[in-house]
């Protein structure tokens, strides 16, 4: 009587099949898994980057808008009031060097909570830190008598009626007054072309003036639509976008994107052309260490820590049709 088995090589042979196999399953599988991964995390990384270039486009597009800036006679500074001495200047007046647009290299190792104003080489400014001075339109226009231009002297009061655009309702609280040295008392007519402070807002009624001393004139055009002034700065701290909004002085950082691992800007002012990389990342690097990639600029910051990401980076360029 005879038995039907597998021998002990044909076992052997069926065990080594059988684990080639699972492990050639094993790893496809893990690559497969890696490979989405990786796909996922490049996805995440590009929508933070172009989150970050939308915060900073839609600033950059408005820097400098209604304010004029003469880089050699400081006249940007005067329009403050920066010419005729005194304490309550609006910060803007130390930005007369690059003006409504400042680039800057990065914090201060030195001093952590103060910045490095980016040197011009070749007459382009590069640096990590970018900070702007830009309008909001508000949707008011300016109502004057008669429909005919008004004229503005330095340090002369005046006042006009703000009438909503259309679709809008005018708020009486949407305007408050502070202090002239705070940034938020500042307000801008694009065909002004200079800055005003508001020292009185109350049920459409305005009064402002242009700044004390700077010895500039304007003139109002009927329906010239009122711009709120703001400024902010953008760093990357802990791999966020940071922002910093100026009032009288900086306020504390706020976080505006997450993932940010570096940014790199690069402003010529003689094509009026502001250019922007974003590093960003969407998770740890799937398959080892990652390698730089060949879209990031060779003068921008690189740290060896950025390999353990997987990454991306998102393109930015401008031009500044204010300045």
């Amino acid at each position: 009587m005879k038995r039907s088995g597998f021998s002990l090589i044909e076992l052997m042979v069926a065990l080594v099949l059988g684990a080639t196999v699972g492990i050639v399953v094993s790893q496809t599988t893990r690559s497969i898994l890696l490979s989405t991964t990786r796909t996922s995390n490049n996805v995440l990384a590009w929508e933070r980057g172009q989150n970050a270039l939308s915060i900073l486009e839609a600033r950059v597009l408005h820097t400098g808008l209604g304010v004029t800036y003469e880089r050699a006679g400081n006249l940007f500074q005067r329009s403050f009031g920066g010419a005729g001495g005194g304490s309550d200047w609006p910060p803007p007046v130390g930005w007369s060097v690059q003006g409504p647009l400042q680039i800057w290299r990065g914090v201060s190792s030195n001093s952590p909570e103060l910045w490095d104003l980016a040197p011009e080489t070749g007459g382009v400014f590069r640096g990590r830190g970018l900070a702007v001075l830009f309008a909001v339109p508000s949707g008011l226009n300016a109502k004057l008598a008669e429909n005919k231009p008004l004229s503005i002297d330095a340090g002369v009061p005046v006042t006009i009626r703000l009438v909503p655009s259309e679709n809008l309702t005018l708020v009486g609280d949407r305007l408050p007054t502070t202090e002239k040295k705070d940034l938020r008392s500042w307000i801008t007519f694009p065909l002004v072309r200079f800055p005003v402070y508001v020292s009185e807002y109350n049920a459409g009624e305005l009064t402002m003036r242009l700044a004390d001393g700077s010895g500039l004139f304007a003139e109002l055009r009927p329906y010239d639509e009122m711009h709120y002034l703001r400024a902010e700065r953008f760093q990357v701290k802990n791999n966020n976008l940071q922002s910093e909004e100026l009032h009288a002085f900086w306020t504390g950082s706020e976080s505006r994107v997450e993932g940010v691992l570096e940014m790199w800007f690069e402003w010529t002012p003689s094509k009026s052309m502001l250019e922007a990389w974003i590093l960003t990342t969407g998770g740890q690097a799937s398959f080892g260490r990652a390698s730089r990639p060949r879209e990031w600029p060779a003068e921008a910051p690189w740290r060896a820590e950025f390999e353990f990401y997987d990454m991306a980076v998102s393109r930015g360029s401008w031009l500044l049709k204010n300045l």
